[in-house]
Formats: structure tokens, C-alpha cells, sequence
């Protein structure tokens, strides 16, 4: 696999995508990332921007496809702009399609909000099942990370006190070998898949909607971690 990282000289975003993909490819773990090698090239003039197409810097092909294609319509010596609104692709979309492009299986969880199911089924296969799947996690209308989420999922050594969440439309040009909605919701009202091999439903109730929930919050939310974890190690473990 070829990962290229185009940029020109004392560009402020250049190291910080550098940071980056390293930090993607050292979270695969060993022996995969040792198959992961970065390839770092200068653009140094107009000459060089049109023999690379470089529509700015940094740029992030991966066996030499740009990142984020609908981005890279023309060329030229400056900053580039995301489609995030900053200066470098976003971290889950492209550890995504290097994950793709490494042969690796992909996974999606699909909830409503992306604040507790799909956190949890995400973090939770990383976790358990990161020699066989990497995961991602994203809903129809995402809210904030719910309080508590992060706290029992702490207490089975797994920290997702960074995790953010993030819209299905995100992945719009990512591919999946599997999708699994885990809510009645979003396996109705979803109609934006990326691209997948295999969909799925899971359905898990969601505390955050039962009367008192916020009297018990913890348990509540330690129980729903249980649970989706003893279901989906099984049915994805048997894949």
C-alpha cells in the first residue's frame, strides 16, 4: 500500500498531517503497520503542482487516489481547505480508507444520535476485535457524547474520553464490508448508506429514553455496555 503526503515548504499543516497518519498507522498495531509506509513529497514550484495535480497542501492520496477527491479540482502553491472547514482530512475518514486500502474489514454502527449505542459497539470491537475488524461509528442526528458513556466503558479498560460524534453523511465516500444499525430509528429513517458490502440490525433499547434514567444513569449505561458487548463479540466474532 502507498500512502503519499504532498506539501509544500514551511506549510503549518504539513507536520501535523505527517502526526497524523502516523498516529492512524500506529493504531492498527503490529505486524499491519509495518506494511504501512508514509511517502513524503515536495511540491517546490508550478512545475512540479502540475506534474502531481496538486490541489494545495497538505495532500493525502493512498494508492494514489486523493483523500477527498471532491476537493481537489485545481492546483496551485497554497493552503489547502478540507471538507471539514480546517487544514487536514478528517482522522476517521482516513483511517478508514487506509484501513480499505490495507485489506482490512470495516465495520459502521449506525444509531440515531452517535452519543451511546454505536459509541460503545465501536469502541468495544476496537477493543476486543482489532485483529479482525476495524471499527467506526456514526448517527442521523448526533448529539453530545452522553455523560456516563465514557466512565463504564473506563471501567473495562477501553477510554473513548476524546470520542466525538460524528453524522453518517461523513462517510459518504468511505466503503464498508459491513453496516449495523442498532436502533429502531435509524434502520428506518436512514437513507444515506456509504457504500457496504453487508447491512445489518442489532436493535438495543436505549436508556437515555427510559423514565429515571438520569436517577441511574450508571448502572443503566453499564448494563447496555454488557449487553452489546456480549452480543456483538459473538455475532461479529463468528463472521
Amino acid at each position: 500500500m502507498n500512502i503519499e503526503l504532498l506539501y509544500i515548504k514551511d506549510c503549518p499543516n504539513f507536520k501535523p498531517a505527517r502526526r497524523l497518519i502516523h498516529d492512524i498507522i500506529r493504531s492498527f498495531g503490529k505486524p499491519i503497520s509495518l506494511g504501512m509506509k508514509l511517502r513524503k513529497i515536495e511540491i517546490k514550484d508550478s512545475n512540479d503542482a502540475e506534474k502531481y495535480l496538486f490541489p494545495f497542501s497538505p495532500t493525502v492520496r493512498i494508492n494514489g487516489e486523493d483523500i477527498e477527491p471532491e476537493t481537489a479540482k485545481t492546483t496551485g502553491l497554497a493552503c489547502r481547505i478540507y471538507r471539514n472547514g480546517t487544514g487536514l482530512p478528517d482522522r476517521d475518514v482516513l483511517k478508514c480508507k487506509i484501513a480499505k486500502a490495507a485489506g482490512l474489514k470495516t465495520i459502521l454502527f449506525v444509531c440515531t444520535a452517535n452519543a451511546v449505542r454505536s459509541q460503545m459497539a465501536e469502541a468495544i470491537v476496537n477493543h476486543f476485535l482489532h485483529n479482525e475488524w476495524i471499527a467506526f461509528s456514526a448517527g442521523i442526528m448526533p448529539m453530545e457524547v452522553r455523560k456516563g458513556v465514557a466512565e463504564v466503558m473506563k471501567e473495562i479498560g477501553i477510554d473513548i474520553s476524546m470520542n466525538r460524534a460524528k453524522h453518517i453523511d461523513l462517510f459518504k465516500d468511505c466503503a464498508f464490508d459491513r453496516v449495523i444499525t442498532l436502533c429502531s430509528d435509524a434502520d428506518r429513517l436512514c437513507i444515506n448508506y456509504p457504500v457496504h458490502d453487508e447491512r445489518d440490525r442489532i436493535i438495543f433499547h436505549d436508556p437515555v429514553s427510559t423514565y429515571g434514567f438520569r436517577f441511574g444513569h450508571v448502572s443503566a449505561l453499564r448494563k447496555l455496555r454488557d449487553e452489546i458487548k456480549e452480543i456483538l463479540l459473538k455475532h461479529i466474532g463468528d463472521c
